[in-house]
C-alpha cells in the first residue's frame, strides 16, 4: 500500500483551495481511497491512480505527490549494512597490484596465520 496526498497549485472552483488539499492510499490491487482535507471530508474509491488524476488533476493544475515509505526505506538499509561487507568490496573493486591491494593481501595473510 502507498500513501499519497493531492497538491492543488490552482483552485479553479474556489472550493478546495491550494496546496495540499487530499491524502489517499493506493491498495496492492491498483484500488485508491481518497478523502479530502476540507470541511467535509468525504472518501471516494476510485479504481485507478489515473482515475483520480482523470478527474482531479485540473490539466495539471493538480498534482499526485508520492509519500516516501520510511518503513520500507529503513528495512533496505537495515538489510543493507547487515550485508556489507567492506573488506569484500574493497577486494572486488581494487587491483591487487595497487598499494591498498598489497595491504589487503598482507592482512588476510596475517589473519590467516593467526587462526592456524
Amino acid at each position: 500500500m502507498k500513501m499519497f496526498y493531492l497538491k492543488r497549485v490552482e483552485d479553479e472552483s474556489g472550493v478546495s483551495g491550494t496546496g495540499r488539499i487530499a491524502q489517499g492510499f493506493i491498495f496492492d490491487n491498483g484500488k485508491v481511497a481518497l478523502t479530502w482535507l476540507s470541511e467535509h471530508p468525504s472518501i471516494t474509491i476510485y479504481d485507478s491512480i489515473g482515475e483520480v488524476t482523470a478527474v482531479h488533476g485540473h490539466g495539471g493544475k493538480t498534482e499526485v505527490v508520492m509519500e516516501p515509505d520510511y518503513k520500507r526505506a529503513y528495512n533496505e538499509l537495515i538489510s543493507f549494512v547487515e550485508n556489507f561487507s567492506l573488506e569484500t568490496t574493497m577486494k572486488e573493486k581494487l587491483p591487487l597490484e595497487s598499494q591498498t591491494g598489497k595491504i589487503l593481501k598482507g592482512n588476510e595473510n596475517k589473519s590467516k596465520k593467526k587462526e592456524k
